[in-house]
């Protein structure tokens, strides 16, 4: 092994060596007789599959009244030695903010009778399961001065359901849930659970509100249950009760089964749960400000839209934005659901601060009938906002970014929203030579643009609004932008876009995106010597930089079930395609003279990502793949649709642009004279990510977490090149072509809007280096076939300034 790595494994060994000693620390100030709560371990037994194991074993953690103090990688109790540090100052004062913010702990002192508490909690938890007859043991263990507590919980087999009775006191609300009992929850067969008996509670309560039964509630509906022999269920307050016979149901093959009846009970004499209601009138405030304005005629501005009132101090929106949002109708029975769709759809124009709908009976109308108030808080219509970035890369050293923007959210007072940002950013290499400080720095590139869109919330031409339903959120998206590129002492760079998009949801987790028309037009109107004798004697980069006009249109398709699913253990996949210069070659065909500079290509990409959750941690997977084909008169894509990989977003081991192609190996130092961006037609990259929780700071206002990563992937062309050797995707060559690399990073998450990251990685595979490649002259620090793993050093300083890339970002890789 080599002599440094086994250096650097003593030195790790010996410092983890002597964290655990000072770890022994946190019994310091632990009375005498009592002992430090030090762990909690869950043991369970159950047939139940392994998905959902995690869960239970992740609740079973939760549900431990007395836990153990917060320690680092399980070793070290930093907020315990904190604590000791200064134990006097924190008995003399236990309401000292670091005490109240938990900065520092006092240690845990194991109290046996918290044991049994915890005992009772997972016990009660596996019967709301549907383990009525679940064990919970426990077991202390004590090593030294500490405690170790062992639950073994034997979850037993759980009831299935049987089947529903129905006991309900009104005709016609039996007529009703009985016609929409397909969508229960309570599936014959089903894993029995009080949960279900909750989700079905609101199910059918939703479902009445639906018909226009106002009052109903939940507290309207109650559940008895029966098993298949009527004494294990004598008093249904007593779960516990006559559980001695279980034993022989676990005998026989199949699992206990119970019978739920479903009943339904109006809770007064007037029999409320049973008015069914309609909507008399609505009466919309959208500039609401004080309760006088329900009663105000004098001093607001009165609409009407489609029997819709309408009361303005100022004319803020129009009144048809409003009205198309709203789903509950004059002359219409009270409906839950509309009620939600009313809420959300105003919501998500994004021009009010706040939303509300309220309800009184009409008394000016005979029957029952509801006047309904749509209150809206209008948001600031204007928004201005500046971010700064600071960035390193092996291409540069430094670089900054400034961007100013400003929005208008109800431009035309129709929701519509207008995006303008003004970019501007500098690259810079430092170079040795030079006489003072800031003569080292040599300016490698200068940009600036100017972007700006309109979102209108609806369909625009040729698309019929009455085509289109407001539950799919149709937006239409209108974008113009020109951006310059100043390669200093190469070229500049203009890129003029304009485009139009349409979005909408087909359902909750389907999002589909459709650009008929977009347009880029590229030009460099300088172009120095030196730079043109490389593209003149690289037929892949002239290519690539030519000026060219790109018409195409493209389509993008993405299933998330992140909303659905709460943030747990969901699926995200996109999927793309892209085609410009088929419209072109018409037209050219059409007049012959036409101009014939335009590009040609077809261009797929996929990104899927799965996230796996537990408590306190989390595995994020993701694949990358995209592939551009340029045909006809095009042999490459166009420099803006090329792919790179590197960076902070990408393969971490590597900066930004200087993978690849393929095992394209150039030895020639990087400097400010030639830097070329590695870029390609085709594009895979897989990433894997395990993030967890280190601790939290400042009463929990900010989170830091840690994760260890690999990245892997290329980029290739499509087409041979001469003066890229190996640059071509070709399967025999895949397995050498990937590069990997891997590490590790420090992430703040601060209040749950802005995160912080700062990223550590190294390549542990190159793709240039394997048997049949000339190999550099420094090849003594590589392995063959591209493998590194080997030359890991870090105790060897040259291996971290030439190895070791630092990634610092805003926001997670994905």
């Amino acid at each position: 092994m080599n002599r440094r790595i086994t250096d650097f494994l003593t030195i790790a060994i010996g410092a983890m060596i002597i964290i655990l000693a000072t770890g022994c620390n946190a019994t310091k100030h632990v009375p005498e007789g009592k002992y430090l709560l030090r762990s909690n371990t869950i043991k369970l037994k159950t047939d139940v599959p392994l998905t959902q194991k995690g869960e239970l074993r992740d609740n079973m953690e939760r549900l431990a009244s007395q836990k153990p103090n917060k320690y680092v990688l399980g070793l070290f109790p930093y907020k315990v030695y904190l604590y000791n540090t200064r134990y006097k100052k924190y008995q003399a004062d236990p309401t000292n903010f670091q005490l109240k913010s938990k900065t520092v702990e006092a240690p845990v002192i194991y109290d046996s009778t918290q044991k049994r508490r915890s005992a009772l909690n997972m016990r009660s938890y596996m019967f709301n399961k549907g383990f009525f007859y679940a064990k919970v043991t426990d077991t202390t263990i004590y090593r030294g001065r500490k405690a170790h507590v062992t639950y073994t919980v034997e979850t037993g087999g759980n009831y299935l359901i049987n089947k529903v009775l129905f006991d309900i006191d009104d005709n016609t609300a039996l007529d009703v849930i009985t016609k929409a009992y397909t969508h229960t929850h309570l599936k014959t067969g089903a894993d029995f659970s009080y949960d279900l008996l909750e989700l079905e509670k609101s199910r059918i309560t939703n479902l009445m509100r639906d018909y226009g039964y106002y009052y109903f509630t939940n507290d309207n509906i109650s559940f008895e249950l029966d098993t298949m022999n009527k004494q294990y269920f004598k008093d249904i307050e007593n779960p516990f009760e006559s559980a001695i016979n279980f034993i022989a149901l676990q005998k026989n093959a199949k699992k206990p089964t119970l019978d739920i009846k479903l009943i339904v009970r109006a809770d007064d004499s007037a029999r409320q749960a049973y008015r069914r209601f309609g909507i008399s009138r609505i009466r919309v405030f959208p500039d609401f400000k004080t309760n006088r304005d329900f009663r105000d005629t004098v001093n607001m501005l009165i609409k009407e839209s489609q029997g819709v009132t309408f009361k303005y101090h100022n004319y803020y929106v129009r009144e048809n934005v409003v009205r198309k949002q709203l789903f509950i109708e004059p002359g219409h029975y009270y409906s839950q659901s509309e009620y939600d769709q009313t809420l959300s759809k105003l919501n998500e124009l994004g021009i009010f601060q706040s939303v509300r709908i309220s309800y009184r009976e009409d008394s000016t109308r005979e029957g029952d009938w509801l006047s309904s108030s749509v209150i809206l808080t209008p948001n600031n219509k204007l928004d201005y906002g500046t971010s700064w970035e600071l960035s390193n890369a092996t291409t540069y050293d430094a670089g900054t970014n400034l961007t100013l923007s400003f929005r208008n959210r109800n431009l035309w007072r129709g929701a519509n929203l207008l995006s303008m940002s003004v970019t501007g950013g500098i690259e810079s290499l430092y170079d040795s030579i030079g006489n003072g400080f800031f003569d080292h720095f040599k300016l490698l590139t200068k940009s600036i643009g100017f972007n700006a869109s309109i979102d209108f919330p609806k369909f625009l031409f040729p698309i019929r609004q009455n085509k289109v339903s407001v539950n799919n959120a149709p937006r239409t998206v209108i974008g113009f932008g020109i951006n310059l590129l100043d390669r200093v002492n190469f070229f500049t760079l203009i890129n003029t876009n304009t485009s139009l998009q349409y979005r909408w949801k087909e359902t909750k987790t389907k999002t589909w995106e459709i650009s008929p028309a977009f347009v880029n037009i590229i030009r460099l109107p300088s172009i120095s010597p030196q730079f043109q004798a490389r593209l003149d004697s690289n037929e892949f980069l002239r290519n690539s930089y030519k000026p060219t006009f790109i018409e195409g249109e493209n389509i993008a398709f993405t299933f998330s079930d992140r909303e659905r699913k709460n943030g747990k253990n969901y699926n995200y996949i996109r999927i793309s395609a892209e085609e410009a210069g088929g419209l072109m070659k018409g037209l050219n065909q059409l007049i012959p003279k036409f101009d014939s500079s335009y590009s040609q290509y077809m261009k797929y990409d996929l990104d899927a990502q799965r996230f796996f959750h537990r408590r306190h941690s989390l595995l994020g997977l993701r694949f990358q793949a995209g592939v551009g084909i340029p045909y006809d008169q095009s042999t490459t894509l166009p420099y803006i649709k090329q792919y790179f990989v590197g960076g902070a977003y990408s393969i971490r081991g590597y900066r930004i642009r200087t993978l690849g192609p393929g095992s394209y190996y150039d030895p020639t130092p990087v400097s400010a004279s030639n830097i070329v961006d590695r870029i390609g037609d085709i594009k895979l990259e897989m990433t894997a990510e395990y993030r967890f929780d280190i601790v939290k700071l400042f009463s929990g206002a900010i989170q830091m977490n840690g994760a260890l990563f690999a990245d892997a992937g290329n980029i290739w062309l499509a087409q041979k090149a001469e003066k890229y050797p190996n640059g071509e995707f070709k399967f025999s060559r895949l397995g050498q072509d990937v590069a990997i690399s891997t590490g590790t990073g420090i992430r703040f998450d601060i209040a749950g809007f802005f995160l912080v990251r700062l990223d550590a990685a190294f390549p542990i595979k190159k793709p240039a280096y394997f048997d049949n490649v000339a190999q550099p002259a420094d090849y003594k620090f590589y392995g063959k076939s591209g493998w590194v793993i080997n030359q890991v050093d870090p105790l060897y300083n040259e291996w971290w300034k030439r190895e070791v890339v630092l990634n610092f970002a805003i926001g997670y890789p994905f």
